[in-house]
């Protein structure tokens, strides 16, 4: 795990809110972040410099009710998650709710209809029909060719105007910075006429009303403990797409976090 500046300002900012004088926060570890992470007399004194920063970030987490799991000083799982939650905490001011306790927006301004191949086919045409390509607000990366950019791809033409007018919020919300962090930018496929996998319907990918990202932290099989997409940064990614109607699995039904459908 390498630690970033965004880590490494929190550590900071924590450090000069308890009077350890950290110095400036640049998210630069310089001698006096050193120097004060050495005067935390919870953190051991045999432990590394790199042990000690995020020994601290765990032992901040604990102090605030967050379970960052054992304060050990090693970068795990719980520990990521820990973060993500102090990191929104310190940051907004509000502590994030549970992920688990989440309740996905329940609206459809659309109209989606419920899967049902015969509702599906009748709303949208049938599979593979009424394709139009959306010209992408920022640029998309091949998640399995990450060196390949693409600027658009297509999906059902009812879903496309929804479509840019979310991402083009995800834009003007997190900047592009934000968005390569998070890895929004990280494109798994739209249309894709084809079964479900592990299944004998047609998956949502087949009529382009589907979209996966970032497929890779996001498997199929993966619950909210693994995934990315169920940590506290991505609430305002959700909310852009749960107002426009679309349905999360991950949110939903907590497995193939991945994918986003315009389907009740």
């Amino acid at each position: 795990m390498i630690l970033r500046k965004k880590h490494i300002k929190l550590i900071q900012n924590l450090l000069n809110k308890k009077g350890y004088n950290a110095g400036s926060e640049n998210g630069i570890f310089n001698s006096n972040t050193k120097t004060a992470l050495g005067k935390v007399i919870e953190l051991p004194v045999n432990w590394r410099f790199k042990q000690k920063a995020i020994g601290f970030i765990q032992i901040s987490a604990t102090e605030l009710g967050i379970d960052s799991g054992i304060i050990d000083g090693y970068w795990g799982p719980q520990t990521d998650y820990a973060f993500g939650v102090l990191y929104e905490f310190i940051t907004t001011g509000v502590m994030p709710i549970n992920w688990r306790d989440i309740v996905p927006l329940n609206i459809n301004p659309n109209n989606w209809p419920e899967y049902d191949e015969t509702k599906l086919n009748n709303f949208y045409g049938n599979v593979g029909e009424n394709q139009i390509r959306i010209q992408l607000p920022y640029p998309h990366k091949l998640s399995w060719d990450k060196r390949k950019i693409i600027n658009s791809f297509y999906c059902n033409e009812k879903v496309h105007d929804s479509m840019l007018r979310i991402l083009t919020k995800v834009l003007n919300h997190y900047g592009i910075d934000e968005i390569k962090r998070l890895k929004l930018d990280l494109w798994g496929g739209c249309l894709n006429v084809r079964k479900m996998r592990g299944g004998a319907n047609w998956s949502t990918h087949s009529w382009g009303i589907a979209v996966d990202y970032n497929p890779e932290e996001n498997k199929l099989r993966w619950g909210g403990e693994k995934a990315s997409f169920s940590k506290p940064d991505y609430a305002d990614w959700w909310q852009f797409w749960e107002e426009e109607g679309w349905t999360s699995l991950g949110r939903t039904k907590n497995y193939d976090w991945m994918h986003i459908q315009a389907v009740k």
